[in-house]
């Protein structure tokens, strides 16, 4: 009988699980042990996999994975080993699975490479077997090399359908911060035929729960916890043609911190034929809409490669038709990009004015300027920004220019290149490479610095939003002439913060591009939300801190200045007079005295000036 022991793994031999008899202990994995049985009245033997422990998941949790292991018995293809029975005994369950003889075909990668028409003869059965588990709508999820069987005919079985697809937790699940520094770590070097071994990781549910899987052959929907379809199965089918051909795993977890292309089979080993490394590279896209859409798909052009059939032309390249519209597409880009530009500036003037002529307190006839004008306010208020902005990046690329140079010299290369890596780990580490997780970062790091910028500048941020005709001349001192150098360093630190989180959402953007993402917009938007906030913190004073100078008069022996002209009349501020300091005159008023120069209105007064 089954032990019924919460400690024990192992069963003895001569056990008895239902109406098989444990003969061997094959193997123990992410999901348990598997050992192999014997059917005593069918006279065949079988595979025993043990599944759950009792303290493994609630009940409904047991009730789900033994469904979903009865959904995986409906598949019936000469690829797949079939599901044969599920037994529930004590605290365990086991799924009774068809025993095929061979080896796997991550121990067939160890000793080597296949060759190019091995590979495209098993890709094509893999492909066939995905498909026809992907007719009963059940996806593989954990489809490697270690979970496909070569028989001693060569041909291959996949081992374990459904059941992968039943311990993906729901809803699907996110690989823990060890799982994405192991991937990372094991990505970066490149590493020859032992990457097909293996790397089981944790995935983490919400209710805390660890359920096995194996990053390495991951699609990046499945890395990033997304939901998941055939596509990934295509995906993870495409590492292993990719490994088949190089002796290597392509380095997802580097390329998802670049954000940029994985590497081609045919770059990697120029021996790859192309036709090969192409059907690979398709099923490699990181963007699942331009994958293979469907396994049998990536079947027929397998076997058109077997065939020697000529594949279609879309597989290779983009047709001339397409290039055209690609082109008429990026022109009509580059005249709605214009456009925007155009428009955003304008209204970059618009909002700095409105916010100019509330501080000033002019209004109706004193306010009015010609539209155009709020283009060349929107120019002028951006250009300091611009000079920030390169400046910074000047200096981003000289370090990075010197970073090279000093990757040169072999003794500061090596610990150069370790604080390098352990950098991109810690960031793979605590999820920047996931789209969602790196705008919340940016979001709360944006609102973090301007908080600081906030504290820091309250008293400037205080005079440019009091309106000037009843403020102490004492409390508008931050936007005299004497405080330029702390204003100035307001706007750099104000431009250091929008370019850290323009180019960071221009990240995420690019990732969620990549990634097939169209949903979890509201961190996209609280990011994009800081952003604007940032550009606005620099934008509403802007012309009240350097657009301040203004013709200066005497009227009736007080010093004024004209802050709006409209017909015969002046609105002039005069800040030494006691409240309200905006008054209108007209032009031809007795009591003026021109005086003949032009100087910021918050220029502080004589001693004793109210």
């Amino acid at each position: 009988m089954l032990q019924n022991s919460d400690d024990a793994d192992d069963l003895p031999l001569g056990s008895h699980v239902g109406p098989y008899i444990v003969i061997d202990r094959l193997g123990q994995g992410g999901m348990g042990q598997v050992f192999l049985g014997t059917d005593p009245r069918l006279h065949r033997k079988v595979a025993l996999k043990c599944l759950i422990r009792s303290q493994w998941g609630s009940r409904d949790d047991r009730a789900r994975i033994l469904q979903e292991a009865r959904a995986g018995a409906r598949i019936s293809h000469p690829n797949v080993a079939h599901v044969h029975d599920i037994i529930e005994e004590g605290p365990r369950a086991f799924i009774v699975l068809e025993y095929v003889e061979g080896e796997s075909l991550q121990a067939r990668l160890h000793r080597g490479r296949l060759p190019p028409e091995g590979i495209v003869t098993v890709g094509r059965q893999l492909a066939s077997a995905l498909a026809a588990a992907h007719k009963k709508g059940v996806v593989h999820r954990d489809l490697k090399p270690a979970n496909i069987q070569v028989t001693p005919d060569g041909s291959v079985k996949v081992l374990d359908f459904g059941i992968a697809k039943a311990m993906a937790p729901q809803p699907t699940a996110t690989l823990t911060n060890p799982a994405r520094d192991a991937l990372f770590h094991a990505h970066i070097a490149m590493p020859g035929p032992d990457a097909g071994a293996p790397i089981v990781a944790t995935l983490g549910t919400e209710a805390g729960g660890a359920q096995p899987g194996t990053p390495a052959y991951m699609s990046p929907e499945q890395w990033f916890g997304r939901d998941v379809d055939e596509r990934s199965d295509v995906f993870s089918l495409g590492i292993i043609l990719f490994e088949m051909a190089t002796g290597r795993v392509p380095p997802l977890g580097m390329i998802l911190a670049s954000a940029g292309p994985l590497p081609r089979a045919d770059a990697i080993d120029p021996q790859v034929p192309r036709p090969l490394a192409d059907v690979i590279a398709r099923t490699l896209e990181i963007d699942r809409q331009n994958r293979f859409q469907s396994a049998a798909a990536l079947e027929s052009a397998l076997d058109a490669l077997e065939h020697g059939r000529e594949l279609p032309a879309a597989i290779f390249r983009r047709p001339e038709a397409d290039r055209t519209v690609s082109l008429g597409r990026t022109l009509l880009r580059g005249v709605t990009t214009a456009g925007a530009v155009v428009v955003g500036v304008g209204l970059l003037g618009l909002v700095n004015s409105a916010a100019f002529n509330v501080t000033l307190e002019r209004s109706d006839a004193f306010a009015q300027e010609p539209r155009y004008a709020y283009l060349v306010w929107g120019i002028r208020s951006v250009i300091a920004p611009a000079v920030y902005i390169a400046a910074v990046i000047i200096v981003v690329w000289a370090s990075r220019f010197l970073v090279r140079l000093l990757r040169l010299i072999r003794p500061i290369d090596r610990p150069l290149r370790g604080s390098l890596t352990s950098l991109e780990a810690f960031a793979s580490t605590i999820g920047l490479n996931d789209p969602t997780v790196l705008a919340q970062a940016l979001a709360m790091a944006g609102v973090l610095a301007l908080g600081v910028i906030g504290w820091r500048y309250v008293d400037l941020i205080v005079a440019c939003t009091t309106k000037i005709s009843m403020a102490a001349p004492a409390d508008m001192l931050p936007l005299g002439p004497d405080h330029s150098p702390e204003n100035a360093r307001y706007g750099i630190a104000l431009s250091v913060v929008a370019l850290s989180l323009g180019l960071g959402l221009l990240r995420v953007i690019r990732l969620r591009a990549r990634l097939g993402i169209r949903d979890d917009n509201g961190t996209l938007a609280a990011a994009g939300a800081v952003l604007a906030l940032t550009v606005l913190m620099y934008e509403l004073p802007y012309r009240v801190m350097w657009q301040n100078q203004f013709q200066k008069i005497q009227w009736s022996g007080a010093r004024c200045y004209v802050i709006g002209e409209a017909a015969d009349q002046w609105l002039i501020h005069c800040p030494d007079q006691a409240p309200p300091r905006n008054r209108v005159i007209r032009r031809d008023d007795q009591a003026v005295r021109t005086v003949g120069i032009r100087e910021s209105i918050f220029t502080p007064g004589e001693p004793g000036a109210r």
